[in-house]
């Protein structure tokens, strides 16, 4: 490989060893450890301070930009549901459904059922109030249940049109025309995926301990009705997967118009959390307004870290990886299930370098594109293996510079330390099984 990628690759190292480094032992918090990581990669990959600067304050506002709104939407709406009462209720309702034993396995379906319409950013952040509720009414340990549900949104959210990545990656590969086999296979393939994630979300959060979560505080008795209570949940995640169908947004009728609207993932959340507001008692309003200064509070020291996984991976992009990947590429002769491998690392690298399980599903479909038909993928079926393929590499892994980790992390009130052994570990794995299943179904299909 030429000069440029053996540079990159040494200040990706380094840089990601000094957040695990500097978060682990020197206790340093999550936003300054990232900053440091920004620097320590723009100086090695050869960028000027003014670069690195412009560069970091240019990623962290626009992270923020589209996720901002969300997070602070969905603290709100969170708090809500929690110090009403409706967490219990569903929380209830939910562990009655799969039984008490089962709680870890209802939080991945849950998670993969939820994912496939709604981006696992907004997911996590509407559902992962109910953690605590269901933990304290069954043995499961909070870290448990926490994995479980992140890795069960994040299997389809990588695996299933209509979210993003896959949408687009079948798009770029010419599967416009066959997205139903496209969505068919998705699904097929996330089972095994999620079964894996079940497993180890239940072995690797069995000894984490959740210093944040208080089962006292939040298993608050109600006699609220289940379906009042699903509701302000129910409803956005029901907005927003009915605009991500085409067929029922892509036309210019005064329905499809509002769908739209309705169904961007701010408004979905505005509408949940005015549907929470009746759930007030008459003796909890003059509690509320504390209850939301205390849900912005905690908003904001999130998005000040994920702002900062913004800013890392910026910094990361303007290094020119992708491009230096596209060169390679384009100089290699591969078919069949080599190809399958090399989508599956290029997506790998791109998602471990810069963050983002959309963006490199976009840019690997994209560099493989023309050699689809020289190396025999022509049928719907072998193309959306590779599909799958691609999505199984754009999992692996999720860590610092992911806004998903420290949604993951900072929502479900695992530490960074134990995010990095459990729930990075967990993604790796998964894109591996994810692998294997596109290899799987290319033999067969």
């Amino acid at each position: 490989m030429s000069a440029g990628i053996i540079q990159i690759s040494i200040a990706l190292l380094i840089s990601i060893s000094a957040i695990i480094l500097l978060t682990r032992f020197a206790n340093l918090h999550a936003f300054f450890s990232l900053i440091v990581a920004c620097f320590l990669f723009g100086l090695i990959a050869g960028k000027s301070l003014i670069e690195i600067l412009a560069t970091m304050q240019s990623g962290f506002g626009s992270l923020l930009q589209h996720i901002g709104l969300l997070v602070a939407i969905g603290s709100c709406l969170g708090v809500l549901m929690e110090k009403t009462g409706a967490m219990g209720v569903m929380s209830q309702s939910i562990v009655q459904g799969f039984g008490k034993k089962n709680a870890v396995l209802a939080m991945t379906f849950i998670g993969v059922i939820v994912g496939v319409p709604v981006f696992c950013d907004s997911g996590f952040i509407i559902l992962s109030k109910l953690i605590p509720s269901i933990a304290a009414q069954t043995t499961s340990n909070p870290a448990q249940l926490s994995l479980a549900l992140s890795t069960g949104l994040y299997t389809t959210h990588s695996l299933v049109p209509p979210t993003p990545g896959p949408l687009t990656a079948a798009a770029n590969l010419n599967m416009g025309e066959n997205m139903s086999t496209m969505i068919l296979i998705g699904i097929i393939a996330s089972i095994p995926v999620a079964l894996v994630s079940f497993f180890f979300a239940k072995r690797f959060g069995k000894n984490i301990t959740i210093e944040k979560v208080n089962s006292n505080e939040n298993h608050i008795q109600s006699n609220m009705s289940a379906w009042k209570a699903f509701i302000p949940l129910v409803v956005p995640i029901i907005l927003i997967a009915l605009s991500s169908f085409p067929g029922l947004t892509q036309n210019s009728s005064t329905l499809s118009s509002a769908l739209k609207i309705i169904g961007q993932p701010v408004v979905a959340l505005l509408i949940g959390l005015l549907l929470a507001v009746p759930l007030i008692t008459k003796d909890q309003r003059k509690h509320s307004p504390s209850w939301i200064s205390e849900a912005l509070k905690d908003a904001g020291v999130i998005l000040l870290i994920v702002g900062a996984g913004g800013a890392f991976g910026a910094v990361i992009k303007t290094s020119g990886i992708d491009l230096l990947l596209k060169e390679y590429i384009n100089q290699s002769d591969t078919q069949g299930i080599i190809l399958l491998i090399i989508g599956f690392v290029i997506a790998a690298i791109l998602k471990t370098a810069q963050g983002s399980t959309t963006s490199s599903m976009i840019i690997a479909s994209s560099l493989l594109a023309p050699f689809t038909i020289s190396a025999g993928f022509i049928s719907p079926s072998h193309l959306s293996a590779l599909v799958i393929a691609i999505g199984g590499g754009a999992m692996t892994v999720s860590h610092a510079n992911d806004a998903y980790f420290w949604v993951v992390s900072q929502f479900s009130g695992i530490t960074p330390r134990d995010a990095f052994r459990t729930f990075t570990i967990l993604t790796f794995i998964q894109g591996l099984t994810s692998l294997l299943t596109a290899i799987v179904l290319f033999l067969i299909l």
